[in-house]
């Protein structure tokens, strides 16, 4: 009898162990007690049904909002940067570079060059004198002036202060008298405003190019004038 009972114990306890199994019922220890072991009575619920359900935002509707905000910054595509830095137009590559410059300088100093050349070519070869290399010196008191323009037309100037041995170099005020009379006189004898140079272009020895351009409309305007008279 003690056997028969011992049979029907375990016959018990591999239906309990089947029925388990069957179920598929986990033995292994619990996390959580609230989440592992529910009141008696109610479905236990999954991890995910216990977060909360908020829908997310797509990759489109975040792109869209990034583009419609005019305040936010968007990066340039890959190789767009770049392309704005090193793509110019030709101006701006002239603008900046240095060859252009260079080269426009050389020009402009040729130019000079050749009115300077003209002026003294003028003055030496009509007064029949030999001027100094130093140009802007030798027409800063006005003398060469005064005496260019009354060979050209005779008495255009009445007085011209010229220096003495005693006083070898004339007066700011006296130099300043001379290119004045000069000025003077070019005006009396047709040259227009615009070609005539600054009384500081002489005095300073700062405008060569500005003395040779008023030399020549005066040379100019004396050959048209001699030419209607003769």
């Amino acid at each position: 009898m003690s056997n028969q009972r011992d049979s029907s114990l375990q016959g018990a306890q591999s239906e309990l162990w089947g029925d388990s199994v069957d179920r598929g019922e986990d033995k292994s220890p619990a996390l959580s007690p609230s989440l592992n072991s529910p009141p008696f009575g109610l479905k236990p619920r999954s991890v995910q049904s216990l977060l909360p359900s908020f829908p997310l935002p797509s990759f489109s509707t975040v792109t869209q909002g990034l583009t419609g905000d005019r305040d936010t910054f968007t990066p340039p595509a890959e190789g767009g940067m770049q392309s704005s830095v090193f793509l110019r137009t030709p101006k701006s590559m002239e603008s900046v570079d240095p060859q252009f410059t260079i080269r426009r300088k050389m020009e402009q100093m040729r130019e000079e060059l050749e009115l300077m050349d003209q002026l003294r070519e003028i003055i030496e070869s009509r007064l029949k004198v030999v001027l100094s290399d130093d140009l802007g010196a030798s027409l800063m008191d006005g003398v060469v002036l005064c005496h260019l323009v009354n060979h050209l037309r005779p008495r255009s100037v009445g007085s011209i202060h010229i220096p003495s041995p005693a006083v070898p170099k004339l007066s700011m005020a006296k130099c300043r008298r001379n290119v004045e009379n000069f000025l003077d006189a070019c005006r009396k004898l047709g040259v227009p405003e615009e070609k005539l140079c600054l009384p500081h272009h002489i005095l300073e020895e700062k405008g060569l190019v500005k003395i040779s351009i008023t030399v020549q409309a005066l040379v100019d305007e004396a050959t048209t004038k001699q030419a209607l008279f003769t």
